[in-house]
């Protein structure tokens, strides 16, 4: 039976061979059917191992999506929100909640109390007259000035308009329809150009007085917020004055203006603090 079966193969591959050499193009069809099946078998073989796999594979833990990062801002806890407001509440309000006190530090038109210097960075209170004006910022004090990088004395200074076309002026006139030329400080020793204009931190300012509606005491590296709201305000309030030739001041405290002015009371002494 082996001897017919072995036979019959024989004489089919004879046959095979004997179709192919008549017909010489047959080799390539069902070369290529021949190709494209074994793939078949290899791809479904693939499939199947896969579906056993996972069908004795357990289920892993469905682990919940990360929430998004949030703001990793730094927030002082040291005093709650609501002292914060309340110590900046009393020193807004120094005008007209210790008028004796304001005799002694007011009389210009302009009034500038620094109350924190951390090394980089000096924050202070803006007065316009004897009303709450806004926050200022500017870079630390320092016994030997270091250019782009030390504060104004304190003393009492006229303002003016510089008429000079700077490439600061330029940028604040392309981008403020309002704005005409820069408020200079004058006749401080050693400094020039010195400015009240837009920034955030230390970084923003060489000298100059920065403004702001907002302040973050919280921060490794102290920042104000809201520049140029502040400014603009200040800028349509006080530039109109100026080039009109009135003659406008800016009187600036260091932080022992309290001392000085003979301050006792312990709700503006913690405010100070702040």
């Amino acid at each position: 039976m082996s001897r017919i079966f072995g036979l019959l193969l024989v004489a089919l591959a004879i046959l095979v061979i004997v179709v192919f050499l008549a017909n010489p193009e047959l080799i390539e069809t069902v070369w290529l059917w021949l190709v494209g099946f074994i793939g078949y078998i290899i791809y479904f073989s693939e499939k199947g191992l896969e579906s056993l796999k996972n069908l004795f594979k357990k289920d892993p833990a469905i682990t919940p999506p990360l929430p998004p990062e949030q703001n990793k801002e730094h927030v002082d806890t040291s005093y709650p929100l609501e002292k914060r407001s309340e110590k900046e509440a009393v020193l807004k309000n120094l005008p007209e909640n210790y008028p004796e006190t304001w005799e002694l530090l007011g009389g210009s038109y302009l009034t500038l109390l620094r109350y924190l210097d951390d090394g980089n960075t000096s924050l202070g209170l803006l007065y316009l007259g004897k009303q709450f004006f806004c926050y200022t910022l500017e870079d630390t004090h320092r016994d030997e000035k270091v250019p782009a990088g030390t504060r104004i004395p304190e003393g009492r200074y006229p303002l003016s308009v510089n008429p000079t076309l700077t490439d600061l002026t330029k940028r604040y006139r392309s981008r403020f329809p309002w704005f005409d030329y820069h408020i200079e400080i004058n006749n401080i020793p050693n400094y020039d150009l010195v400015y009240l204009h837009i920034g955030n931190s230390h970084q923003d300012t060489r000298g100059c007085i920065l403004l702001a509606d907002g302040v973050n005491t919280g921060s490794s590296e102290k920042m104000v917020t809201h520049s140029q709201r502040a400014f603009e305000r200040f800028y349509k309030t006080v530039y109109p004055k100026i080039s009109s030739q009135e003659n406008l001041e800016i009187k600036i405290f260091n932080e022992d203006w309290m001392e000085r002015a003979g301050i006792r009371q312990k709700s503006m002494q913690d405010a100070v603090n702040i």
